[in-house]
């Protein structure tokens, strides 16, 4: 299978190799959604009046690695990346050796989503993109961890943005009942965003 390659920023035009399939998930981002998400931070930070130098990014199911990598590209100020299997940790560790502002975590995510220590950013991103089984075989998980991350972030004091890719056909309102949320169609798949902003803002 054809690897897939950086868009943007110092690392344009790298190709990461394509992993295996691990247990049904093989849901590497398309262009288009992926796209759309790297333009919703841009207009973050545009609001923000930063730039991904001065942002913490946390990529918590990373998988291929290819949001990461896009992330690190555009020389974000510290990179967060997270994932569980080994073969894909193995190749995410060989992608990002020797960088000083990348820290790997071979861990679940949903259990150790805050396990790491604050630094100097001005601002937090993070992208969520689980197996889809998380989302209909675990929903509690995923809601505890999201809910856990909001109050985490809101008590920073500093702008932040969640960002979820999520499958059209999967239920999501029980999962976000308590926090403010917009959704975003794009084909098949969502992206559902939760932020600084207050609820209404989110609402309009």
């Amino acid at each position: 299978m054809k690897g897939l390659r950086i868009s943007h920023g110092k690392w344009k035009g790298k190709e990461i190799p394509t992993p295996p399939d691990v247990s049904g998930h093989l849901n590497f981002t398309n262009s288009l959604v992926k796209k759309a998400i790297f333009s919703l931070m841009d207009s973050k930070l545009l609001s923000w009046g930063i730039g991904f130098d001065s942002v913490l990014f946390c990529d918590y199911f990373a998988g291929s690695g290819q949001i990461s990598a896009e992330a690190y590209s555009l020389s974000v100020k510290r990179l967060l990346t997270y994932e569980l299997d080994q073969t894909r940790f193995r190749n995410l560790h060989s992608l990002f050796r020797g960088l000083s502002n990348v820290q790997l975590f071979r861990k679940d995510a949903t259990k150790h989503a805050l396990k790491w220590e604050l630094g100097d950013e001005l601002a937090y991103i993070f992208y969520l993109d689980p197996p889809y089984t998380y989302w209909s075989e675990t929903p509690t998980r995923m809601k505890e961890m999201l809910e856990d991350l909001y109050q985490f972030c809101f008590s920073t004091n500093k702008p932040f943005l969640i960002l979820c890719q999520i499958p059209e056909h999967q239920s999501i309102q029980n999962i976000w009942v308590n926090l403010p949320y917009k959704i975003r169609e794009y084909g098949s798949h969502f992206i559902i965003e939760t932020g600084y902003e207050t609820k209404e803002t989110l609402e309009d």
